[in-house]
């Protein structure tokens, strides 16, 4: 007897929609997504190379389905990332690099669906290995499902109510309705949908982790709640290394009013604050490790027991067009353990730099201490160090010379070696990445022009250079700094500019060449938030 075919229920589908109730148009995707799924199942190519399981096979019938929804009622999210591709790479797709005349980013596209086989089989073993592209072009999968979408092409329902959700009418600028959108596009849209898998597993493990006094069902509600909305508006994807914020507003349209402001809206500031009362309709809270003060606008009530100036709460805001805005629950802490709350906050380097906005502190200077830092090591952004102490003091000579350098006078050059020591120092980017010790780890300082000092150690071996006393030939290994959380893009772009680096490519014929061709693509794939930063530079 062969294996039971499974099947896609309408609860399937609706999970990957901003609504729960269906209407009239699911019913017909529903039975589109129990087609492309007897496709999948009788496909060798998914089963031989991949090995999927039940559940990731409907989810990619669901995926598939979603694509063609989505064409069809938008422009939606799959023109936001075509769009968001085109303006930064002049080609409509990574890899398959279509054709502008033969492409048309409003329909469907036979390129289309073999990046889509490409990313979905990339997310689901996102933690495995890279997946060759090119191997979806030699099959027919892609072509035997184009070709059932193209037979629906002309006959599929418009979703009224995702056309709702991409064009919200004029003057609906409510800043709870746009973060349920953020947070439907980041945990359950069809295309970033891998976010709400990635949360779910994140919470399961930081909730197994609770200890001899497990939380009550109400603050692990509230713990669960505070935590997705840091993911939602904190996290970056693997797609494009871009946050919820930015899809929504690519989603929207750059003509769209709310485009700028979308973009330039902050991430979730949490932390515990102190209850300073009420001014009119805002709210007065000020930052306990910063002592930053928020003026918070539609603000329903406070706790009935509240107190200004005593009152302290943990909490998190977010700032949009100039106003700090509540995201999520107070939670009022006991005298108690408010005051010890209190100072480890200010103890805590990073609670103190919380508001601290390093691009407008350091103003124009960063670029001015690259060319100083270009002087200073001999023409190279690069510094290969014995340890993890040879890294600080390195900087701190560093710092010092750049602060000399400056035509200030004496008074102001001290205030300026202050600002520049504490943002640079201050912030501890001297972390071991392979040690608990870290101090006999070999490591390197890269000075990126668009972030500042960034460090990362275990990994010398693997750049050939005369000054790295550490390198040890190999014809393999450099995917390990595609990998590093601790290696900004910029600094893989300097690698890859400057060195050979054996190892960088991916599976298939011709992987060397594609790796090349869609590097930035792939490094902001791999490295999300850390394609800007790296993990050590952060505060």
């Amino acid at each position: 007897m062969g294996k039971k075919r499974t099947k896609i229920y309408l609860q399937d589908w609706l999970a990957f929609h901003p609504y729960s109730h269906p209407k009239q148009c699911d019913y017909y995707y529903l039975k589109l997504c129990n087609e492309i799924l007897g496709t999948l199942e009788e496909h060798p190519v998914l089963q031989l190379h991949f090995n999927l399981s039940d559940v990731e096979l409907r989810n990619l019938a669901c995926f598939i389905s979603g694509y063609f929804e989505d064409v069809i009622s938008g422009p939606g999210l799959w023109k936001s990332f075509i769009t968001q591709v085109m303006e930064l790479y002049g080609t409509y797709l990574p890899f398959f690099e279509p054709d502008p005349e033969e492409y048309f980013p409003d329909e469907i596209n036979l390129e289309d669906i073999h990046f889509l086989f490409w990313y979905y089989i990339s997310m689901v073993r996102y933690d495995e290995a890279n997946v060759g592209p090119h191997l979806f072009e030699v099959t027919t999968l892609s072509e035997d499902i184009f070709e059932i979408l193209e037979r629906e092409y002309e006959e599929a329902p418009e979703n009224e109510r995702l056309k709702e959700v991409y064009a919200p009418p004029p003057g609906k600028d409510d800043f709870d309705a746009l973060i349920d959108t953020i947070r439907w596009i980041m945990l359950d849209s069809w295309l970033l949908h891998f976010g709400g898998i990635e949360l779910d597993e994140m919470l399961g493990y930081e909730l197994a982790e609770e200890g001899e006094e497990p939380l009550t069902d109400d603050a692990r509600e509230v713990y669960e709640s505070d935590m997705a909305d840091t993911y939602v508006m904190s996290s970056y994807t693997p797609l494009m290394a871009r946050q919820g914020k930015d899809w929504l507003a690519y989603l929207l349209g750059k003509e769209h009013r709310l485009f700028d402001s979308l973009r330039w809206m902050g991430e979730k500031k949490s932390g515990f604050y102190l209850y300073l009362g009420q001014e009119g309709d805002v709210r007065l809270f000020r930052h306990i490790a910063s002592e930053t003060v928020l003026r918070v606008v539609d603000f329903e009530s406070m706790p009935g027991d509240s107190i200004a100036g005593e009152s302290m709460y943990y909490g998190g805001f977010v700032k949009w067009r100039g106003k700090w805005y509540l995201l999520g629950s107070l939670i009022i802490l006991e005298s108690g353990y408010a005051s010890t709350a209190a100072e480890k906050e200010h103890l805590d380097v990073r609670a103190r730099h919380l508001f601290r906005d390093r691009q407008a502190d350091l103003g124009g200077k960063l670029e001015k201490m690259h060319q100083i830092f270009l002087k200073y090591n001999s023409g190279k952004a690069l510094v290969f160090v014995e340890s993890l102490k040879k890294a600080g003091e390195f900087i701190r000579e560093f710092l010092l010379y750049y602060n000399e350098s400056l035509d200030l006078p004496e008074s102001v050059k001290e205030e300026e070696n202050e600002l520049v020591m504490e943002l640079e120092l201050d912030r501890g980017p001297f972390t071991d990445t392979n040690s608990d010790s870290g101090e006999s780890i070999p490591g390197m300082v890269f000075f990126n022009p668009d972030s500042g000092f960034e460090t990362a150690f275990g990994y010398n071996e693997l750049i050939p250079d005369p000054d790295n006393l550490w390198y040890i030939e190999s014809d393999s290994g450099a995917g390990r700094l595609l990998y590093s959380q601790y290696i900004s893009g910029r600094w893989m772009h300097y690698l890859a500019e400057h060195y050979e680096l054996p190892g960088l490519s991916l599976p298939g014929e011709g992987g060397e060449e594609t790796m090349e061709k869609n590097f930035d693509f792939i490094l902001r794939f791999r490295k999300r938030e850390h394609y800007y930063f790296g993990l050590a530079s952060k505060f």
